[in-house]
C-alpha cells in the first residue's frame, strides 16, 4: 500500500491516520513543526469534510483530551472504508 486515494481528490500519500472517540478522522499528508496538512472528516459531519491545515497530533489530543484521539496504525487504514464506502482507495 503505496498511495492512497481519499475520495473526491487527487492521489496522495499518507503518511498518519488519526481517529478521535467520536470518530473524526484526520489523514495527514504533509507535517510540519507546527502543524499538519490533510484531509479533515468530522464524524458529526462528513459532508463537510475537506482538506487544510489542521493541529499537530500533540494539539489535537489537547484539544480532545488524552486518550481520545490516537494515531491509526499502518496496518488498519484498511478498515477506515467502513466508515464510508470508498472513502479511501489504495494503490500498491
Amino acid at each position: 500500500m503505496n498511495k492512497v486515494f481519499v475520495k473526491n481528490s487527487t492521489e496522495q500519500t499518507l503518511i498518519e491516520v488519526y481517529e478521535s472517540f467520536n470518530g473524526d478522522l484526520y489523514f495527514v499528508t504533509e507535517k510540519f513543526d507546527d502543524a499538519n496538512f490533510g484531509y479533515v472528516r468530522l464524524y458529526s459531519m462528513p459532508d463537510c469534510a475537506e482538506w487544510g491545515d489542521f493541529g499537530t497530533f500533540e494539539q489535537l489530543e489537547e484539544a480532545y483530551g488524552k486518550f481520545k484521539i490516537w494515531k491509526v496504525s499502518k496496518a488498519n487504514w484498511v478498515n477506515i472504508n467502513s466508515y464510508e464506502d470508498g472513502l479511501l482507495s489504495f494503490t500498491k
